[in-house]
């Protein structure tokens, strides 16, 4: 039997705009969108929502998450790490191939994390596999993998994980053309390695200078610089698909748009920290705002919303990297655990940050749901409400207020660097592929209905 779902009265989000209309779903794709509502056929299976005073927008893709399931679930896990997307308006994630346990960087390892995580998440997902110092020289084992991979991830400086070395400059043109070789894109932390270890090497040296200003001196803009220009100039020789992740400073934005107009295949990735939190911050919280690259000077979050308001930036991910609170409660910044927790709250604070900012909607909400489907190859599928996809929808009204305190943390450990901020909207349900998987009044489904994403051939 047809089963079908009427989400009514709300200001739906679409190519054209936010317009007032219903949306009819049947068996979990969009149907039809209805400006003035037909009466339903009484003798199929119907059910309503009324969102009223409600948008619905696409349900977010957040393509850089570390859930760290199997094998560190202790830090996380998908089923907590899921939970809280859902709750955030968040339908579909991309796990990175990272701080699980051991690291995707064989076919082994991705055929293994994907049989474990199957039934366990609330949202879709996809799975990042991981070129490595040490995976680069087993051609084979890459070739099979990239059949089963959203897309490849490498790191241009140590990644703090052991089972994943970062590439070498030498490394990384190989990595350019095996993923060239392949039509695959290629991620990249871009830091370059040698100007931050000989920078942390001096500053763990100092004496009498304050730890958490001596971190930020030792990951410097023009380490980010060095490692995009580099890998810029190796994607133009090798054709390769290249995505620059949680890019931080203005100046490097600026330095990818200039290769995007010269033909590179490049798109860039910021984080809602980049965005929100400034160095200062920083300073007075210490390590529960430790990530790399660090935060930066007021002016480049500055620059970096100037950037989004020029369509510069391409994609927002939350970057979400937890840990047990005992790795950021450390005597020292140099050892405390690098990762903010935030896949909860991504949305509701860049949308919030955007309201207060009297920046169009229309010009933050991309970010997170059709470029992202776009750039990965999920555009027949997700990231927009149009007949034909699936649908992932969030209702979020803008007349009520989140708080995120601890008791309402999903995550496994409950903190945040949000925690008790108050963002002036909020998430009334989440809807994936036609199915309730969170309400703001009854919780999160207690059914798993998230799914393996096959990616395109």
């Amino acid at each position: 039997m047809t089963t079908e779902l009427w989400v009514k009265n709300g200001y739906v989000y679409t190519e054209e705009g936010f317009r007032y209309t219903s949306i009819r779903i049947k068996d979990g794709k969009i149907d039809t969108l209805y400006e003035c509502e037909p009466e339903p056929m009484k003798e199929n299976n119907v059910n309503f929502i009324d969102a009223s005073g409600c948008l619905v927008v696409p349900g977010f893709i957040d393509a850089h998450v570390h859930f760290n399931d199997p094998g560190r679930t202790e830090w996380e896990g998908i089923e907590t790490g899921s939970c809280a997307a859902a709750i955030g308006g968040t339908t579909t994630i991309f796990d990175m191939p990272l701080n699980c346990s051991p690291s995707v960087t064989t076919v082994r390892n991705l055929h293994n994390k994907r049989e474990y995580l199957t039934s366990k998440s609330y949202v879709d997902y996809a799975l990042w596999g991981g070129m490595t110092g040490n995976s680069l020289s087993q051609q084979g084992e890459l070739s099979q993998m990239s059949e089963g991979i959203i897309a490849w991830k490498a790191f241009m400086s140590e990644s703090g994980i052991d089972d994943f070395p970062f590439v070498s400059p030498g490394q990384l043109k190989l990595a350019m053309k095996i993923a060239a070789e392949q039509n695959k894109i290629l991620a990249l932390h871009a830091e370059w390695e040698e100007e931050i270890n000989n920078l942390t090497t001096f500053y763990k040296k100092q004496t009498g200078i304050n730890e958490r200003k001596a971190f930020l001196a030792s990951r410097p803009i023009s380490a980010e610089e060095q490692a995009v220009s580099y890998a810029l100039e190796a994607a133009a020789k090798y054709g390769t698909s290249v995505h620059f992740v949680h890019i931080s400073s203005e100046r490097v934005i600026k330095l990818i748009q200039q290769a995007k107009k010269s033909g590179i295949n490049v798109t860039v990735e910021t984080c809602p920290h980049y965005l929100i939190f400034d160095e200062e911050d920083f300073l007075k919280a210490g390590a529960i705002l430790k990530c790399a690259p660090p935060l930066r000077s007021r002016e480049e979050v500055e620059g970096l919303w100037e950037c989004i308001s020029n369509g510069w930036i391409d994609t927002i991910g939350s970057d979400h990297s937890p840990c047990l609170y005992s790795m950021k409660d450390t005597d020292s910044i140099w050892e405390a655990w690098g990762g903010i927790q935030g896949v909860q709250f991504t949305w509701l604070a860049l949308l919030d940050e955007a309201l207060k900012r009297k920046i169009p909607l229309k010009d933050i909400l991309p970010l997170g749901t059709a470029n992202v489907a776009d750039r990965f190859g999920l555009s027949g599928r997700k990231g927009r409400i149009q007949p034909g996809l699936e649908a992932d929808l969030a209702l979020i009204s803008l007349d009520e207020t989140t708080i995120a305190d601890q008791q309402s943390i999903a995550f496994r450990n409950q903190y945040s660097p949000y925690e008790n901020r108050i963002f002036l909207l909020k998430v009334k349900k989440t809807i994936l592929r036609g199915k309730v998987i969170y309400d703001h009044q009854t919780g999160v489904t207690r059914d798993k209905y998230g799914q393996y994403i096959q990616p395109r051939k």
